[in-house]
C-alpha cells in the first residue's frame, strides 16, 4: 500500500505571511454591516434518529438547530448540534443566552459573539452557530464571499472523508458500501472503541473492502487511555497500522509532550491531535508540529473562526496537514465547514451532508456553493456569504420545533 503520510500529506502553497493578513484578527467589518441591524432570529430544531456509536456511549438520537438570522433584506444561516438523546430539547431556554443580539448592528453582534466566547459566557456550541450565520450575513450584505473577505486563498478541491460509526465488522462494511455509492470511499474514518480485537477486526474488514488505495483514519475518542505505558500504546497503534489504518485521532488522553513521543514511535502511522486543539485561540499559543502529521479542527469546539484561520496558517507553515472534522452535522453548517476547509487548504473535510441520516434541511436548499465532484472532492463555486439559499417555509413544515425571536 502506498498510504504513507508522506504520500497523502497535502503540500502547502501560497501561504501568506501572517502580517499580511490583518483580517485574521479583525471583524472584517464594513460600512454596509455597520448600517444594518438584526431584525429577526428563527431557530429550527431537527431531531436526527440515526444511532451513532462511540467508545464512551451511544447516541440514540441527536438534536441540531438551524439558525436563520435576518438583516438588511438578507438571511444568514448557521447550524449547531445542541444535544444528544434529548428529543424534547427546549429552544426557549437555549436561545435566552443569545437572543439579545436582536436589534444590534451586524458588526456589533459579531463582536459580541466573539467576546462572549472568550469571556466564557457562551459555549462553542452557541458561538459557532451564531457567528456562522452572522458571517454569512456579512458576506451577503457586502455581496462578497465571506471566505474571500477573510483573506483566505485556497480554492482547489479537497477530499471529503466518510465517517462510519458502527461497532461490528458487518455493519462497518455496509456503511463502507454507502461511502462508495456516495463517491466518498477514498478517505474513510471509522470509530474505534478502545478494544484492540474489535478495532483490529473492523479496520481489517474495512481495508479488505476498500482496497489498498483508500486512506483510513481511526478515531477511538481517547478510548485507549487505560494504557498508561506509552511504549505499550505505541505497539498497539503499530499493530492497527499493520491491519490497514493510516492515521488515528486522539488514541488516548495525551499531553503535548506525550503526543510528540507517540508520533516519534509509530513509524508511518500518522497521529492526529484533536481534543488538545480546542479552542482555536488556545492552540495558537502551544501548537508544536511534532505532535502529529495532521491536526483536527473540530466543529462545535473551536469557538471562533478568525482564530481557526490564524491557527491554520501556522499549521500549514509547518508543512503539516489540517483535518476539518465534524460534529455529526446535517444541514447549514456542512457547506460552511467545507468552504472553510477549501479556503484553508485542508487535507480533507469530514463535515459532509448525510442524507442517509436526515435530509430535512437538505430538501429545503434552493442553492448552495459546494458540491462533490467525480473524484470525491469538495469544490466551491464561491457566492456572497456562504451561498446558502433556503426555502424557509418548507423548513418550518419539516422541523420538529420552531422558535421566532
Amino acid at each position: 500500500m502506498n498510504n504513507s503520510r508522506r504520500h497523502f500529506l497535502k503540500k502547502s502553497s501560497g501561504i501568506l505571511p501572517l502580517l499580511l493578513v490583518p483580517s485574521f484578527f479583525s471583524n472584517c467589518s464594513n460600512l454596509e454591516a455597520s448600517k444594518v441591524k438584526i431584525e429577526a432570529i428563527d431557530l429550527y430544531l431537527i431531531n436526527v434518529k440515526k444511532e451513532r456509536h462511540f467508545s464512551y456511549g451511544v447516541w440514540k438520537n441527536r438534536q441540531h438547530v438551524m439558525l436563520s438570522i435576518k438583516a438588511g433584506g438578507h438571511t444568514g444561516w448557521g447550524e449547531t448540534k445542541v444535544s444528544s438523546n434529548n428529543p424534547d430539547f427546549d429552544l426557549n431556554n437555549w436561545a435566552a443566552e443569545f437572543s439579545g443580539i436582536k436589534g444590534m448592528d451586524l458588526n456589533a453582534a459579531i463582536e459580541k459573539g466573539r467576546n462572549c466566547f472568550f469571556d466564557k459566557k457562551w459555549s462553542a456550541v452557541i458561538s459557532e452557530g451564531v457567528l456562522m450565520a452572522l458571517y454569512d450575513l456579512m458576506g451577503k450584505i457586502a455581496n462578497k464571499p465571506t471566505i474571500k473577505m477573510w483573506g483566505l486563498q485556497g480554492d482547489q478541491p479537497i477530499p471529503a472523508i466518510f465517517c462510519i460509526l458502527e461497532k461490528n465488522a458487518e455493519a462497518v462494511v455496509i456503511q463502507a458500501k454507502i461511502a462508495k455509492v456516495q463517491n466518498m470511499h477514498r478517505y474513510v474514518k471509522v470509530k474505534m472503541f478502545g478494544d484492540f480485537e474489535t478495532d483490529k477486526k473492523n479496520i481489517s474488514a474495512l481495508r479488505a473492502f476498500l482496497g489498498p488505495d483508500s486512506f483510513i483514519v481511526g478515531d477511538p475518542n481517547r478510548g485507549y487511555k487505560y494504557i498508561k505505558d506509552l511504549d505499550q500504546l505505541a505497539n498497539v497503534l503499530i499493530e492497527l497500522n499493520k491491519a490497514g489504518m493510516n492515521a488515528i485521532e486522539d488514541p488516548s488522553s495525551l499531553s503535548k509532550e506525550e503526543f510528540i513521543y507517540i508520533q516519534s514511535k509509530v513509524g508511518e502511522l500518522s497521529i492526529i491531535p484533536d481534543h488538545i486543539m480546542r479552542p482555536a485561540k488556545k492552540s495558537i499559543e502551544f501548537f508544536d508540529s511534532k505532535m502529529g502529521d495532521y491536526f483536527n479542527f473540530h466543529p462545535n469546539t473551536m469557538g471562533t473562526f478568525l482564530e481557526i484561520n490564524k491557527l491554520s496558517s501556522i499549521v500549514r507553515a509547518s508543512k503539516k496537514g489540517i483535518m476539518i472534522g465534524d460534529s455529526s452535522l446535517v444541514g447549514a453548517a456542512c457547506t460552511f465547514w467545507q468552504q472553510l476547509a477549501v479556503g484553508n487548504e485542508a487535507s480533507w473535510v469530514e463535515a459532509m451532508e448525510k442524507p442517509q441520516e436526515n435530509d430535512s434541511f437538505l430538501n429545503c436548499v434552493i442553492d448552495k456553493a459546494t458540491y462533490l465532484n467525480s473524484e470525491g472532492k469538495v469544490e466551491v463555486n464561491f457566492k456572497p456569504g456562504f451561498g446558502l439559499k433556503v426555502n424557509e417555509k418548507k423548513l418550518l413544515s419539516l422541523a420538529d420545533s420552531h422558535l421566532n425571536i
